[in-house]
């Protein structure tokens, strides 16, 4: 008999964990650097979404130069990555011990786990807590800081619920910024997810 209770509760708790999400997030982001020019597609907008830690989705603008339209659809643990130009794809089956969708805002910063969808989390979770910020766009913000050697981090954030403006690094001399266009909580829509 325990033995019969023990595998309902684990069937239970297995079905609970396969639940989808309830909402998503949804954000649009354009990239501003100096190394950057305005007109490139490296500072066109992208947009995201990230629901829970197994779902995540980019859409790219047309790169008519390079000859492609990127989208990236993750459904844990199948990644799809598409070119809508030349309607071909590519489909990457994770093989690691966690499905996690990651979506790094500075892939290229060893060690820094700052990710699109999870900015105010990172912050909080260094132990950092907002301050009163500049007037960015015609808002009041708030500021998340934090030093990591040679680089520093910020965060600019505005609106009750507290929402994402810019988030920043400087590293050396060199500064880049994410401009958040759009940014906001919705009902999950697994469609978003679906193969392509």
């Amino acid at each position: 008999m325990k033995n019969f209770l023990l595998a309902i509760l684990l069937l239970g708790s297995l079905a609970v964990a396969e639940e989808p999400p309830k909402t998503m997030i949804k954000l649009e982001v354009i990239l501003q650097s100096p190394d950057v020019p305005a007109e490139s597609f490296a500072a066109k907008p992208k947009i995201m979404y990230r629901a829970g830690s197994e779902y995540c989705r980019i859409e790219e603008v047309p790169d008519a130069e390079h000859g492609i339209h990127g989208l990236i659809v993750i459904n844990e643990p199948d990644v799809w990555m598409i070119n809508l130009l030349t309607k071909t794809g590519r489909h990457i089956v994770d093989s690691g011990q966690t499905f996690n969708c990651r979506l790094p805002i500075f892939p290229d910063e060893a060690g820094v786990k700052l990710e699109f969808g999870k900015e105010i989390e990172y912050f909080t979770d260094q132990g950092k807590t907002a301050q009163k910020g500049p007037v960015l766009q015609k808002k009041q913000t708030m500021a998340y800081k934090l030093d990591l050697g040679e680089t520093s981090l910020a965060l600019f954030t505005y609106g009750d619920p507290e929402r994402p403006l810019a988030v920043g690094r400087l590293r050396g001399k060199k500064n880049e910024i994410f401009w958040y266009s759009g940014y906001g909580s919705m009902p999950f829509d697994a469609k978003l997810f679906a193969k392509p």
